[in-house]
């Protein structure tokens, strides 16, 4: 099975459906969203557009949820909570290594890029789907 991922690359997986949020938006507009797709991370956009400082995962969110009560949606940022900064990889990147950085950095999901342009996202969910197909 090794050999049949080493073949494949980021961009032959990845999830072409690109989902934003603002570092300044609250995290109930930005769980909502993400709520609304159907999906589990927003890509936060920087001020200039190569710019992507973090992303937000349905992670980052609950792990708030012990600690604080649910009104911390209403008055806590993307910003404030989100991961950072977001490890991505270049649409090239052959599927085992873009599997071993996530283990290795802990995360789910990896931003795809062309150059400095985001082009979709990696998720562990896309790895399996394509492990079974």
């Amino acid at each position: 099975m090794s050999n049949e991922l080493r073949k494949l690359r980021a961009a032959d997986v990845m999830t072409k459906t690109v989902h934003w949020a603002k570092a300044d938006e609250t995290l109930r507009a930005a769980a909502q969203r993400m709520q609304q797709h159907h999906i589990r991370a927003l890509l936060v956009a920087g001020p200039d557009p190569s710019d992507l400082p973090g992303i937000l995962t349905t992670k980052d969110i609950v792990s708030l949820f012990g600690s604080h009560p649910l009104e911390v949606l209403d008055h806590t940022t993307v910003g404030d909570v989100m991961t950072r900064p977001a490890i991505c990889v270049p649409q090239q990147a052959n599927l085992v290594d873009c599997i071993q950085l996530m283990r290795t950095a802990g995360v789910r999901r990896l931003p795809v890029l062309d150059g400095t342009k985001v082009v979709g996202v990696l998720s562990s969910t896309d790895v399996f789907a394509r492990a079974l197909a």
